[in-house]
């Protein structure tokens, strides 16, 4: 499968992080040192829940979804991860292994930073250990609430679910609408929100249709916000 772009330096992709962008110079220059720049193919599994691995990972280019399995054995995400942001961080510092499964929603650059690497960082940081603890109780409060309304939701709950989450971490307010500022094709929607492309096309210009948001050039900005948010109940 070809590669859609090329592939961020590991500089780039650590100083995006906006935990680890806290680092010396020095510590970011040695995770760099430390880290490889990994190309994860459409569908690709990172890593399976329960595996062991010796890294955690940044997304430097594309998405990668986290996925929990519900009580009947489907599969549903609980949080998408985007440019800059990481995954795997909290089961490295545990010392645990992967509590999901994570995989890569379409062609994407991750950054593979080795754990021990980093733990010799983190043990000696305050400020970052204090970074840490703030955004975990908010993410993981997130998570489940995603996790719970991908798992029951129909497909408008999931699909509005996605595009708040990705206006969240990637929306500009341009004062008549919410622009998420990366590329998203159909495919991409609806793996995040474990539909069909085709039902996504239909959920999505009918919201267009209805000024709920507008589309163009793989780029969405949401025009009522607040309709979009009432679809999730």
């Amino acid at each position: 499968m070809p590669r859609l772009v090329d592939a961020p330096s590991n500089i780039q992709v650590l100083r995006a992080s906006n935990l680890l962008n806290s680092l010396s110079e020095e510590d970011l220059l040695n995770l760099a040192a430390a880290s490889s720049m990994y190309h994860a193919n459409r569908g690709e599994i990172v890593w399976m829940r329960g595996s062991d691995v010796s890294f955690f990972g940044i997304v430097g280019v594309g998405f990668v979804k986290m996925l929990r399995s519900t009580a009947s054995g489907q599969d549903v995400t609980t949080e998408v991860m985007g440019p800059g942001q990481i995954f795997g961080l909290l089961g490295a510092i545990e010392g645990c292994s992967c509590p999901q499964t994570a995989q890569a929603v379409c062609n994407t650059w991750l950054l593979k930073i080795d754990k021990q690497r980093f733990l010799d960082i983190y043990r000696e940081n305050v400020v970052l250990k204090e970074r840490l603890l703030s955004r975990t109780t908010g993410r993981l409060r997130t998570s489940y609430d995603m996790f719970a309304r991908m798992s029951t939701g129909h497909v408008s709950q999931r699909i509005s679910t996605i595009l708040l989450m990705l206006a969240d971490s990637y929306g500009v307010d341009t004062g008549t609408s919410i622009d998420l500022e990366i590329p998203l094709t159909r495919q991409d929607i609806a793996e995040m929100a474990g539909t069909t492309v085709e039902t996504t096309i239909r959920t999505l210009s009918n919201w267009q249709k209805r000024g709920l948001i507008s589309t163009q050039h793989k780029r969405i900005s949401i025009i009522d916000l607040g309709e979009i948010q009432n679809l999730q109940h």
